[in-house]
């Protein structure tokens, strides 16, 4: 199946009026005031939707204009507080799901056909409990499904937080999406880079800091460029903003909870025993570490397309997440409606600590790099980074 960015865009701007009307759906029932906090369209596989939390929701199937299977899920938390609104006792939470479930989830379909200007119908909710991948397998999940539409809703002074998965099979997407020009395997070898990459920055964050850090996170999604900063969250960050040049260039930004970027600072500064505000020197640190972990990450693209890649000097960042990434989407936006999005997040196993990485490829190099790039390449690599 081959794609463009452009048709990505197109459904992830439906995806969104999706959310947005499943939320308007939720907060009618129950009349949380909700949010749609993350709406987007990612190449994912079965690994990268699992994960370890328990979960309880409800999953879908759906034929007619567009044909395939929805996840609907909620956190234990969440689970209590539909039930304490809607329907208060003991026992009664799997009710509650299936009942916010059925609403909720009829939202995001209908927004599809209206888009489709077709006919939609799903299938009774069934409950489903589990970890990610237990829940997954329960939602039918075909490992071979290319894209994944993914939405989360949050709720405003409530714990509350709704996930839904709508996952379209194969000849629905080929429908939605038309034939492009880019091959959906090229994405998948072009994620696979970016996964290294990111894999590459944490070994230089951990050989610099001494802090052992992984990749907890890593996606590859396609969003309208004016909705980039709401993939960010609005609490403050510390960090760089990096621009790059070559095949392809783009903007990186690289952000620190303000707790890791201390621990870091003190890391790397000799004699610092704790950092109280981040003054001239913490701000050089901050900068240092920002322009090895860019060069880690985009020189493995360098090497497996025998290009060379330049960064530019890094502009430190002590702001909201979103308030950074309109910064950036304010430059991108002069010359694409769309963006392809890369973001990975490092954590520590022993340790509060997080960092989060995201790459915006320029979409015109970008299309010159996939040209460039053969399925199944990688961009392992030995960093040429140094220490401070």
């Amino acid at each position: 199946m081959n794609v463009d960015v452009e048709s990505l865009g197109a459904v992830s701007r439906t995806a969104r009026e999706g959310g947005e009307r499943a939320a308007r759906n939720l907060t009618g029932m129950t009349g949380i005031e909700t949010t749609v906090e993350v709406s987007k369209v990612t190449l994912a596989s079965a690994d990268d939707l699992a994960s370890d939390a328990r979960r309880v929701g409800v999953a879908t199937d759906f034929e007619g204009g567009m044909d395939g299977a929805s996840l609907l899920t909620v956190s234990p938390e969440g689970v209590e507080t539909l039930s304490e609104i809607l329907l208060p006792g003991d026992g009664v939470e799997e009710d509650a799901v299936s009942e916010v479930g059925n609403v909720v989830t009829s939202g995001f379909i209908d927004e599809w056909a209206d888009h489709l200007g077709t006919t939609i119908d799903h299938s009774p909710p069934r409950y489903v409990e589990g970890t990610g991948e237990q829940l997954l397998d329960a939602a039918g999940f075909d490992r071979d499904r290319a894209f994944v539409f993914r939405t989360e809703v949050g709720a405003v002074g409530e714990s509350l937080d709704v996930e839904f998965h709508l996952l379209p099979d194969r000849d629905s997407l080929r429908e939605m999406l038309g034939d492009g020009e880019i091959p959906v395997e090229k994405l998948t070898t072009l994620k696979q880079m970016a996964r290294t990459g990111a894999e590459t920055t944490s070994e230089s964050v951990s050989a610099m800091t001494g802090i052992d850090t992984r990749v907890d996170i890593s996606d590859l999604s396609f969003v309208p460029v004016e909705d980039v900063p709401g993939e960010l969250s609005d609490r403050e960050y510390v960090g760089v903003v990096l621009e790059f040049d070559g095949l392809p260039g783009g903007y990186i930004v690289i952000l620190f909870d303000e707790a890791s970027a201390r621990e870091v600072v003190v890391a790397l500064v000799p004699g610092a025993d704790s950092v109280e505000e981040f003054d001239e020197t913490a701000r050089s640190a901050v900068e240092e570490l920002g322009n090895v972990m860019t060069s880690s990450f985009v020189d493995g693209w360098a090497n497996v397309l025998d290009a060379t890649i330049d960064i530019s000097t890094p502009r430190f960042v002590h702001d909201m997440g979103s308030a950074v990434a309109e910064s950036v989407v304010a430059r991108l936006g002069r010359t694409q409606a769309n963006a392809v999005l890369f973001d990975a997040t490092l954590r520590a196993d022993d340790r509060e600590f997080d960092c989060e990485i995201y790459a915006l490829p320029d979409e015109t190099e970008l299309r010159a790099m996939l040209d460039e790039l053969e399925p199944g390449e990688t961009a392992e690599r030995t960093t040429k980074s140094g220490s401070l």
